[in-house]
């Protein structure tokens, strides 16, 4: 039988010869195919400057919110806080003095913030007008921005106001202003607490200085109208006229009574002094304001300092004599009065560093002489009371 072997590999080496080449041919085309796509895409992708379509690229990702505000000087987004003017103001068109004039704001005036730019806020007022003020001599509504600091304004329900640890009459325990309203940045109900925005980045400077020790401020007053001045000054005299024990504690030398009260314009009314104390913080956890964590003090325990806040009396002296309030080193030098706490030398040291300067004779109050030099006789003299707060949820928005 003839062999058919040879025959057999023959046919099979000439299919897959012939399958080789068509395989071959197919890539060529394959390739051939997409080089031509490379060179048409540009072709066809590319239009003219005025015919081509904005890109809708985001050029900083939404993050997950809620997030830690990480920019800016506060712990929350200045725009959506709430304001004030601390003197009459112009309201312009735009960012600059030679600008249209939108309106006149009286002292006192109520604003929410929109944005920063410079040396000016965009604001909007409670009746809905809108324009451009200088912020030096503006407020801020300070648990807008530093929600972590404990708040208490005993001023708007009892005062702590004695002297010789004697009640005064008209004072003690009264409502001499209140400073309490609903808060719809942070929806609760909370204190007013206004003070100068320069100051204001002091105060967010000194917390977070008491936060990394485990501590907090307990911020009592800042701003203070001039008539409350007048009555805590006319009261205290009066008292002191009849009672021999109170005007000792108020004028033993080397003090005065004008180092605890007097008629002049103070600080407070200016927007640049804070009252305030020192706590240990026993919880702190953390809540969501807007799209923003903030710190937040849930448990707290007040350090016993020298004297009760607001004791007007020579009791209540940081140090052992007088010194210039404006004088913004030569309080280091000065000899510490025994009744001095520990506490208390460490809220001076967290205020000292974010460049507050102490008062002689209350060891609870703080100025910003820079402030105070900076707005020299332009600053505001506080005839006026605060009643409204408009201000914002904080909102993250994509900066392009």
């Amino acid at each position: 039988m003839k062999d058919k072997r040879p025959a057999i590999i023959v046919v099979l080496t000439m299919i897959l010869v012939s399958l080789l080449i068509f395989i071959v041919q197919d890539v060529r085309t394959d390739q051939s195919g997409s080089d031509e796509m490379k060179e048409e895409i540009p072709t066809e992708s590319i239009k003219p400057d005025d015919e081509n379509e904005p890109s809708n690229e985001v050029k900083d990702p939404k993050p997950e919110l809620p997030i830690w505000h990480e920019e800016g000087p506060f712990e929350l987004p200045i725009a959506g806080s709430g304001g004030y003017t601390s003197t009459n103001q112009v309201l312009y068109t735009e960012p600059n003095v030679d600008s249209a004039k939108v309106t006149d704001l009286m002292q006192g005036t109520p604003f929410l913030i929109e944005q920063e730019q410079g040396e000016w806020w965009q604001i909007q007022t409670v009746d809905e007008k809108t324009g451009w003020i200088e912020h030096r001599f503006a407020m801020i509504n300070l648990p807008d921005v530093v929600p972590s600091i404990v708040y208490e304004h005993s001023n708007s329900y009892d005062s702590k106001f004695t002297s010789s640890y004697v009640a005064i009459p008209e004072l003690t325990g009264q409502s001499l202003y209140d400073m309490r309203g609903y808060n719809g940045r942070l929806d609760e109900e909370t204190f007013i607490m206004p003070i100068l925005y320069q100051t204001a980045k002091k105060v967010q400077a000194a917390q977070q200085i008491a936060l990394q020790n485990q501590e907090s401020l307990k911020v009592y007053e800042t701003f203070r109208p001039r008539d409350v001045q007048i009555l805590v000054n006319d009261s205290l005299s009066r008292l002191a006229d009849s009672n021999p024990d109170v005007k000792k504690g108020i004028t033993e030398e080397p003090w005065s009574m004008t180092w605890f009260i007097n008629t002049s314009v103070s600080n407070h009314q200016r927007g640049l002094a804070i009252d305030l104390s020192l706590v240990k913080i026993d919880e702190l956890s953390e809540q969501i304001v807007g799209d923003y964590h903030v710190p937040d003090v849930r448990a707290y325990t007040e350090y016993q300092m020298q004297t009760p806040i607001h004791e007007l009396s020579t009791d209540s002296a940081m140090f052992k004599r007088p010194i210039a309030a404006k004088d913004q080193e030569g309080w280091r030098d000065m000899e510490i009065s025994e009744a001095v706490t520990e506490p208390a030398l460490r809220m001076q040291s967290y205020m000292a560093e974010a460049g507050f300067t102490p008062l002689a004779s209350e060891w609870w109050h703080f100025n910003d002489i820079d402030a105070l030099n900076d707005l020299k006789e332009r600053a505001g003299t506080g005839e006026y009371r605060i009643t409204e707060l408009k201000n914002g949820v904080p909102r993250w928005q994509v900066i392009e």
